[in-house]
């Protein structure tokens, strides 16, 4: 095979298994929870909550382990801007959604705390270990609030057929969801491992920065659930749930992914990244604040808007990595 499309099919095998493996982890791991005494509400705004960003975590993780840590940061960054503009675009011109005021209220002023905190902490040329531990703690904090201050909707985000908390589960049922945990455990690692090989290699063939197949080749693998969970949604006329599972992503990937990679792993956030990736996040925000205030409505042609953006976006930051 030519060795640039074996790079290319390492990246696309390794992004599948790692999909595969965060859909076995959270079932499996929520499951467990409920069957153990955890509240469907308190598994459905943690596991679950967690588990649309578990590619994204792992991925980076791994790659800023093996020394690439433009890749995990480009793929943070690639993840929130391809949330807003590829995914919410998708979903509003598959049909058109409303933007709850609610989210105003709480959960994107938390958006913008912590794209404002990357922007600062970033600043200084890397997100250290203190910092990454500040922002994880953020993460944790912002959990804790959302289940105090708003128990109906952490409830309403259990969807997806979580076992009832009074259900009890039989040995040979409990034996199942641990070995597929674990297989969902193995996945997550064996797959993050092929994928950042292939698009490291993939980076090293074509010419272009690590960053650059971060923000976009990666980025859009491991965005895939939340692409596929709010246009079902959409699809369904769930507005609440497509655009809540854009900003919830976001939260958990600057404050999380971002967060405890670096309070691993220091990740490395030079000048270069302001000139574009960064203001195109802090733009990313700014877009979610335009959309949902006043008119509160992401129609066809506002998703066609932000489809066309995010090509614009992909071709600059292709073409700036392989200057």
């Amino acid at each position: 095979m030519v060795p640039g499309l074996w790079d290319a099919a390492l990246t696309a095998v390794g992004l599948a298994v790692v999909l595969l493996g965060a859909w076995l982890l959270v079932r499996s791991a929520a499951s467990l929870a409920v069957q153990f005494g955890l509240s469907p509400v308190i598994v459905g705004a943690t596991v679950v909550a967690f588990g649309t960003s578990a590619p994204e975590f792992v991925v980076s993780l791994v790659a800023a382990s093996d020394g690439s840590g433009g890749l995990a940061v480009g793929n943070v960054l690639g993840s929130n801007v391809t949330n807003v503009a590829l995914v919410l675009g998708l979903s509003g011109i598959v049909r058109p959604m409303v933007v709850h005021p609610r989210l105003l209220r709480w959960e994107m002023p938390v958006l913008a705390a912590a794209t404002a905190a990357i922007l600062l902490v970033g600043s200084g040329g890397t997100i250290g270990h203190g910092a990454g531990a500040a922002l994880f703690a953020g993460l944790l904090v912002f959990v804790a609030l959302s289940l105090r201050l708003r128990p109906t909707e952490a409830a309403a985000a259990d969807g997806g057929g979580l076992p009832a908390a009074g259900e009890v589960m039989g040995a040979g049922e409990v034996a199942r969801e641990v070995s597929l945990a674990v297989a969902g455990i193995a996945a997550l690692a064996v797959g993050s491992e092929v994928a950042v090989h292939g698009a490291v290699g993939i980076a090293e063939r074509v010419g272009v920065s690590e960053v650059a197949i971060g923000v976009t080749v990666v980025a859009i693998g491991t965005s895939l659930p939340e692409i596929v969970t709010s246009a079902v949604a959409a699809l369904r006329g769930e507005h609440e749930i497509a655009v809540a599972n854009v900003v919830g992503s976001n939260v958990f990937n600057l404050l999380g992914v971002l967060g405890l990679t670096g309070a691993l792993i220091t990740l490395p956030t030079g000048a270069e990244l302001y000139r574009f990736e960064m203001p195109a996040l802090a733009a990313s925000t700014v877009v979610l604040f335009v959309l949902a205030w006043p008119r509160g409505r992401v129609g066809r042609p506002e998703g066609a808007l932000l489809v066309v953006f995010y090509a614009a976006f992909v071709a600059i930051v292709l073409a700036r990595g392989g200057a």
